[in-house]
């Protein structure tokens, strides 16, 4: 099982910043090294899921509030429900921990607060990571500039004199970058979320009206594209809107469509770390050894710490799996009649064999369009560090 702890962690991120490269280089290399602080959220929060899901079912979910309230402590759904609700609860975390993160990685100790603070502000548009991200990346830009702003050396020499210094460095900064990141997220970044989240739904209906391939298509998109974030999230209540408010085979079937695309992901990178174990760090490798149980149970989240480490490569291949899959299951005709539990709600499923073989079909798609991206990186080749070696020889010798 992971654990963070079986793997060096970087301690001082403004020095890797430092080594050359334009921001979004030090940056990449800074969200690189994020596995073992995102996994660790990801595992603790998704097994917690996982069991309650194990223990109680998939309808634990429904009568969660009533269990906790008045149920027994020697029932095991009273349990399960105890289970379901801690993950669930450790799951929504992301945006403030990745915030948090990426703000650190960016801008050193005096972003880390603005980042966190910015990020539980952020949880209330449901932006998933993604809104963590570009919280994250505010609230260090924010600090970094803040840092470089000259102070008058009066002032310094006054807040010397009277011993304000540590109090200054640790209480302005901060308290400056929390307040421009959270208005950034307040009246820019969050309603372009909620926006977004409007427009989907206004859309999807009409959508079920056409065909039933582009349908499945849009669907899976959505539902793997940012891994329980505003859009996997919308897709999600439609389906689950459709099932409660009009039980039939086709909003049964759009049910399936959602259900099946979120669990391509997790499945999908678990066995791209075991395919190609050279491809991912350490960390991800033993990451990756649990992140199938998430797909199990329908945790797309069970992605996002190899995401956050690589998303202009694991994003495009999720969602192109979860096309594949949304518009094998749709075709199919798959029908599902709960929204949670992924196999777990396995008395609820129709045609299991044909949910298999389109969920199966996402996951090639995912693994080997992922491994496929990841071989096009750019390395430098052993010649040219050679080259630049001698290089430099020479311009130690003439000196």
């Amino acid at each position: 099982m992971y654990h963070p702890s079986d793997h060096t962690i970087p301690v001082a991120p403004m020095d890797n910043l430092e080594k050359g490269g334009h921001i979004g280089i030090r940056l990449g290399r800074w969200l690189a090294s994020s596995t073992p602080y995102i996994a660790s959220l990801t595992v603790i929060g998704g097994l917690l899921t996982v069991l309650g899901f194990a223990i109680g079912g998939p309808g634990t979910t429904a009568d969660m509030a009533s269990l906790l309230n008045d149920g027994s402590w020697t029932q095991p759904d009273t349990w399960a429900a105890l289970l379901l609700r801690t993950g669930i609860s450790a799951l929504a975390l992301f945006a403030p921990v990745v915030a948090g993160y990426v703000a650190y990685g960016l801008a050193g100790r005096s972003a880390l607060v603005p980042g966190v603070i910015g990020g539980i502000v952020a949880m209330s548009f449901q932006g998933g990571f993604l809104i963590g991200l570009i919280t994250g990346v505010t609230a260090g830009a924010v600090t970094r500039l803040l840092q470089r702003i000259p102070v008058p050396s009066a002032l310094r020499r006054f807040v010397a004199r009277a011993g304000l210094g540590d109090i200054a460095s640790i209480t302005v900064v901060p308290l400056l970058s929390t307040v421009v990141t959270t208005a950034v997220v307040f009246v820019g970044v969050g309603p372009r979320f909620s926006a977004l989240s409007l427009w989907l739904n206004q859309e999807l209906p009409p959508l079920t009206w056409g065909s039933t391939l582009v349908c499945g298509l849009v669907l899976g998109l959505m539902a793997s594209s940012d891994l329980s974030g505003t859009i996997g999230k919308t897709a999600m209540g439609f389906a689950a809107t459709g099932v409660e408010t009009a039980p039939n085979s086709l909003n049964f079937t759009i049910m399936a469509t959602v259900v099946t695309a979120s669990m391509v992901p997790p499945l999908a990178m678990s066995l791209a770390t075991a395919v190609r174990r050279s491809m991912f760090t350490p960390a991800e490798r033993t990451y990756g050894k649990a992140a199938w149980l998430f797909g199990v149970a329908s945790l797309p989240e069970g992605a996002i710490p190899f995401a956050v480490a690589d998303p202009l490569r694991v994003l495009p291949a999720s969602m192109a799996g979860g096309a594949v899959t949304g518009a094998l299951t749709m075709t199919f005709g798959c029908t599902l009649k709960f929204p949670y539990g992924g196999v777990f709600a396995a008395g609820y499923l129709g045609k299991p064999l044909l949910f298999g073989a389109a969920i199966a079909a996402g996951i090639v798609v995912t693994t080997a369009l992922v491994l496929a991206l990841k071989s096009l990186r750019r390395t430098v080749p052993a010649k040219t560090t050679a080259s630049a070696r001698a290089t430099r020889k020479k311009i130690l010798v003439a000196r």
